[in-house]
């Protein structure tokens, strides 16, 4: 196969990569390939597929930073094995995002590690973990694209309407304005976190977990 590959699909793009070249070879082929295709691809948002090659996370980061730098994608996130709902999880967030350009959305790549503390005078959006230790706080909505395993705040400007979302849930701390979410099995020995699309929101006073489901996916913008 050549270095590189990129093929689309709906709201996103395949890059199908050689799993054994180096990949200071392949990010200059991901560029020369990208720049070629500007004017095709335009200034869409996508979800970012790779296919064929492990990568690790700090390869995640040159080959977007090489999309970035030679196209005019947004990468709105890179999907992971289970491509079908992280598809349609994606479609749902284009909406919640062209639903709220008033927002001053920020986005953040990379994980929150330990220390970290990220914070939104709007609505935030991380492509990555919050780690155990880590921190982030948006006056609006949070969505974070792995798991959440430290502290989540959001609506800190009061707005009880915000919600987070989040592909796993284990959180040291999580708040939606004055609520906060109670997540009762977290200390036990052993639990581990279970990844799976979830939406968090304040109902009846409290803060509730529901998973996003090949039906409730669809609901993603419904407050």
């Amino acid at each position: 196969m050549s270095l590189s590959t990129i093929k689309s699909f709906h709201n996103g793009i395949a890059l199908h990569l050689d799993p054994n070249a180096d990949m200071s070879l392949i990010l200059e082929d991901l560029a020369v390939k990208f720049e070629e295709s500007r004017k095709f691809f335009r200034n869409a948002k996508v979800a970012l597929s790779i296919e064929d090659r492990q990568v690790t996370a700090e390869e995640e980061k040159m080959i977007v930073s090489v999309i970035n730098a030679h196209s005019d994608l947004n990468v709105l996130c890179i999907i992971g094995k289970n491509e079908e709902t992280d598809r349609r999880y994606v479609k749902a967030l284009k909406k919640v995002e062209s639903q709220r350009d008033n927002n001053n959305t920020r986005l953040y790549v990379g994980n929150v590690e330990e220390s970290d503390v990220i914070e939104s005078e709007g609505s935030l959006i991380v492509y990555g973990n919050v780690e155990l230790g880590g921190t982030v706080v948006a006056t609006k909505d949070i969505i974070v694209m792995g798991y959440i395993s430290g502290q989540a705040y959001a609506g800190t400007s009061g707005d009880e309407k915000s919600v987070i979302i989040c592909f796993g849930l284990s959180p040291r701390r999580l708040q939606i304005a004055d609520y906060k979410y109670t997540d009762k099995g977290r200390m036990s020995f052993g639990k581990k976190i279970k990844f799976v699309p979830q939406k968090l929101r304040v109902t009846n006073g409290k803060v509730v977990s529901e998973i996003l489901d090949n039906l409730s996916i669809k609901d993603l913008t419904k407050r």
